[in-house]
């Protein structure tokens, strides 16, 4: 069953229960009020026969004025003539001895109580001859009792047509209410139907640019908009796979190339001079070297995925230090920390090895003897070099993948170490940028969240 559907049908049933609440609540309360108004007439009736010498009910109950008249003709006690009312009289047995508008009203044990004592009243609703009526009966003080009685089947017919037509009435309701009910759910999950739509259409051709509904304020307009972001970020992440595969393809044909090359080399000329055969080796074991760190490159940008590390509290001024005297071992170039205590939440390995790219990069492109310059203070790690620095052209666009300015293309390296340090500090939530120094030199500038 579809969304719109269940809310007809919800509300349907919603209003139907309402309905028949009020439906019942209206009935009943329509019951209970015309029956108190009837009771209220015989009331005042029953009153005129409780008069301390029982003569009212003499009168009406006499052999002059009482004889048994067809159905329908109604004898009143004063006017002659009340429609609807009916009157029987009881003996001290409750034996009938009179009636006027009736053959004949049931009559019940209490009715003989009360004849018997003459004191007391009942009300009650009997059926005689077809006809229902409503009964009191009062006790007269002289003994017996007379019952009055009041035409009830017109009040009964009424009440039925009301029951019908409150049925009617909650049937009708209910069918109008599910009408709008499926208005409003078709207006309201028209949006998801397209959603719904365009994310069939995007499993179905794998296509990512699908006509996403025009987004409203709703909770179904928050879900659009969430839903083309969604569609944006997957067809960015697919551009940038695509272009990774593109680029890595070119990278990775430098390297094979020259290994190609001086392997066929090798093949080619099997009685080359040692001196030649050396430089090939060291050649082919620079390139594998080289090849290999580039796949490995490859891999973690490809997959954005880095080691299973936890975080923890770590020190950036302790890894600072570490990184320096490994660079300082490896290149023999000398690094100068000024570090103050720098605490925060990270992985220390992620950290070492983005800290690590940049100290390497400054001890490449640094000239001479010149140190490497690495600053240290809470939040902020800073890396100078001392050579030409990054033009300004080529800031903007240092920390891409494969990137690589004219000035770098002499130097060994794949052009990714920059964009791994870039996807390290932003999985800390931190930045990264370049500026060149006034007297000459690149700072690369690490800045991460306050520590908590």
């Amino acid at each position: 069953m579809t969304l719109r559907g269940k809310i007809a049908i919800a509300m349907a049933l919603l209003t139907a229960v309402t309905a028949i609440i009020v439906a019942t609540t209206t009935y009943v309360v329509t019951d209970q009020r015309v029956r108190v108004e009837v009771d209220q007439y015989l009331d005042t009736y029953a009153q005129r026969f409780q008069d301390p010498d029982g003569r009212q009910a003499a009168v009406t109950c006499s052999s002059e004025t009482n004889r048994r008249q067809l159905p329908g003709i109604r004898r009143g006690i004063e006017d002659g003539s009340v429609e609807g009312v009916a009157f029987q009289c009881l003996d001290r047995s409750g034996t009938s001895v009179a009636a006027i508008g009736v053959d004949e009203l049931p009559v019940n044990a209490r009715d003989r109580v009360i004849a018997a004592t003459g004191r007391g009243t009942q009300t009650r609703t009997v059926s005689s001859d077809g006809t229902t009526w409503r009964v009191k009966t009062v006790g007269v003080a002289q003994g017996g009792a007379v019952q009055i009685a009041r035409d009830y089947g017109e009040t009964n017919r009424v009440l039925s047509s009301l029951k019908i037509w409150l049925f009617f009435v909650v049937i009708v309701a209910s069918a109008v209410s599910a009408l709008v009910g499926w208005l409003i759910a078709r207006r309201s999950t028209k949006p998801l139907v397209q959603l719904t739509n365009a994310a069939e259409a995007v499993a179905t051709t794998g296509r990512l640019d699908v006509d996403v509904p025009p987004a409203g304020k709703d909770e179904p307009g928050r879900l659009a908009r969430s839903f083309a972001t969604m569609l944006a970020a997957l067809g960015q992440s697919r551009d940038q796979q695509q272009q990774l595969v593109q680029d890595a393809g070119h990278e990775l044909r430098t390297p094979l190339t020259s290994l190609r090359t001086n392997v066929e080399t090798l093949q080619r000329y099997p009685d080359l001079p040692a001196d030649t055969r050396e430089a090939i080796l060291l050649d082919l074991q620079s390139e594998t070297r080289e090849l290999g760190s580039l796949v490995d490159e490859l891999v973690q940008l490809a997959t954005d995925t880095w080691d299973d590390e936890p975080e923890e509290q770590v020190s950036l001024d302790q890894i600072v230090q570490r990184v320096a005297e490994r660079t300082r071992r490896r290149t023999g170039r000398d690094v100068v920390v000024v570090a103050e205590p720098a605490t925060m939440f990270g992985r220390p390995r992620e950290l070492t090895r983005a800290i690590g790219n940049l100290v390497d990069n400054a001890a490449k492109f640094s000239d001479g003897p010149a140190p490497v310059e690495v600053a240290v203070r809470p939040g902020v790690v800073e890396v100078r070099d001392h050579g030409s620095g990054v033009a300004e052209e080529d800031q903007a666009h240092i920390f891409d993948r494969f990137y690589r300015s004219a000035a770098a293309r002499s130097k060994p390296g794949s052009g990714l170490g920059l964009a791994i340090v870039d996807q390290i500090v932003r999985s800390h939530e931190g930045r990264v940028s370049v500026t060149n120094a006034p007297d000459g030199g690149a700072v690369f500038t690490i800045e991460f969240p306050p520590f908590q």
